[in-house]
């Protein structure tokens, strides 16, 4: 292996370090210059917005306010309130809206008797049909949209009107 003369590496040293001096300079240039100033104004805001993040996330909210019981004790004893929530009624209990009784019993709900007429007017199961919304045209009318899964992709959606009567709901 040939020994390269001290001359040699010598001023292969000195072109490095010029070549080091001058891309230090034009950096130097860069960074002092407009582009650069934007560049750090960028790299400042980005790790900012990072710190804020990530200290937001570390300080989440409890939900203190969802786990407390929906009737509180009174201070001073049990003063004109009870300390335990009153008892729900039972959904076929009388007292629906106001106190007044309920417009139909919880097996036929307008939402339930279109889905069943859909499915037994178009012979479609009825796990298949489901009704998707509901419209209130009057106190005693209602529009239902149901959507029904005939098989093969085909999905067919309907608006079925309902009219309640003394017998319940029933299909107009």
């Amino acid at each position: 292996m040939p020994t390269q003369h001290p001359d040699h590496t010598r001023a292969a040293r000195t072109r490095s370090a010029a070549l080091a001096r001058t891309a230090g300079r034009w950096a130097l240039a860069a960074a002092t210059g407009e582009t650069g100033r934007r560049l750090a104004r960028a790299a400042a805001l980005t790790v900012l917005l990072a710190v804020l993040v990530t200290a937001l996330y570390d300080r989440g909210e409890v939900p203190t306010a969802a786990a407390q019981q929906a009737v509180r004790p009174s201070a001073a004893g049990n003063q004109g309130g009870s300390a335990t929530p009153a008892r729900r009624k039972a959904p076929a209990e009388a007292g629906g809206l106001r106190g007044r009784a309920r417009v139909a019993p919880v097996g036929e709900r307008p939402a339930a008797v279109a889905a069943a007429w859909y499915a037994a007017r178009n012979g479609v199961p009825r796990a298949r049909v489901k009704p998707l919304q509901q419209d209130r045209l009057s106190a005693t009318e209602v529009r239902v949209l149901v959507l029904a899964d005939h098989g093969h992709g085909r999905l067919r959606t309907a608006l079925v009107r309902l009219r309640h009567g003394p017998d319940g709901w029933r299909v107009r």
